[in-house]
């Protein structure tokens, strides 16, 4: 069964590469998984080429870069949410972020640092990502979420519908364009 397992991410890691390489000169990347990877499908920041990362001080060696395509590519989710002072609940759809951190080789025992555009970070340890099933949602209500509008990429968990508290939610990082793996 691990043989299985790992031959089946291997596989889901070549298909990614391959949508997102195909995909690289029409799309751009919108997450961008940088630090302690084993599979990356990018070299390391170029202060040019990746000016907003190297604005708010990024930098690494090598990383993995998700265009909406090859998030898209991933198996999808379907989630329910809700917080205390919503309108009420949303629909939310994406890649399960686990799925994401294994196209990316990322360990199961790794913390990773969610950031989003305006400089919003949390921190998820191994014990918090496997507290909760975590997408990474790029589409809500049937529409693509859009930088306006929570996304491209909100890091999000399901909460059956039922309303949660504002603390909760800020665990959430909407906007997010970068995983940092420590």
């Amino acid at each position: 069964m691990q043989k299985f397992l790992s031959i089946a991410t291997a596989v889901i890691t070549l298909l990614i590469a391959a949508v997102s390489s195909a995909s690289a000169q029409s799309e751009m990347p919108i997450l961008t998984i940088a630090g302690e990877i084993s599979h990356p499908n990018r070299g390391a920041l170029d202060p040019f080429r990746d000016a907003f990362l190297s604005h708010k001080d990024k930098t690494f060696a090598k990383a993995f870069a998700f265009t909406r395509s090859a998030l898209a590519a991933l198996p999808q989710t379907k989630i329910s949410t809700n917080v205390e002072g919503w309108p009420g609940k949303i629909e939310l759809e994406g890649p399960r972020l686990r799925d994401a951190l294994g196209a990316a080789g990322v360990a199961a025992n790794a913390t990773i640092v969610a950031t989003a555009l305006d400089g919003y970070t949390v921190e998820l340890t191994p014990e918090a990502r496997n507290a909760n099933d975590w997408i990474l949602a790029i589409a809500a209500d049937g529409a693509p979420l859009s930088i306006g509008g929570r996304g491209p990429v909100w890091l999000i968990h399901g909460t059956d519908g039922k309303a949660v508290s504002q603390e909760i939610e800020a665990t959430w990082v909407w906007a997010l364009y970068l995983l940092e793996v420590k």
